[in-house]
């Protein structure tokens, strides 16, 4: 009885953290790019030098399914403008690809593999601020 109460305790002060999933995307194929986007949260573009992996860009999340999330790089686009370009991580293909939308175009296109990527999925314990 005492272990259930401890656990209904501790389920009462987590009620304000919120589970998510974030994915990682690593290039395997040359190409020092690293890739996270946290799902309805931030995304972050890292390169890798001979040092480490740095953030060089954060990134807003515009879609996701089961096996794909989509991001676009904050500020690349004037305000109210639709994104020029996104970056996708395809869990079952495990590629990063790139969408980008041509000047005068409606829609974003497809316009290839980025890279070959492993691709791994991680619980995420949010909290609101």
């Amino acid at each position: 009885m005492r272990k259930i109460m401890l656990v209904a305790a501790l389920a009462a002060l987590t009620g304000t953290a919120a589970n998510a999933t974030t994915w990682v995307a690593t290039c395997t194929d040359g190409k020092n790019v690293q890739y996270v986007q946290t799902v309805k949260g931030a995304g972050y573009l890292y390169l890798r030098t001979a040092k480490d992996y740095f953030q060089a860009a954060r990134l807003t999340q515009t879609s996701d399914s089961e096996t794909v999330v989509c991001g676009t790089v904050v500020g690349n686009a004037e305000a109210g403008q639709p994104p020029v370009s996104e970056l996708c991580i395809d869990k079952s293909r495990q590629e990063i690809s790139l969408k980008y939308r041509k000047p005068g175009a409606s829609a974003l296109e497809d316009v290839g593999v980025y890279c070959a990527a492993v691709v791994t999925l991680r619980a995420t314990n949010l909290k609101e601020h």
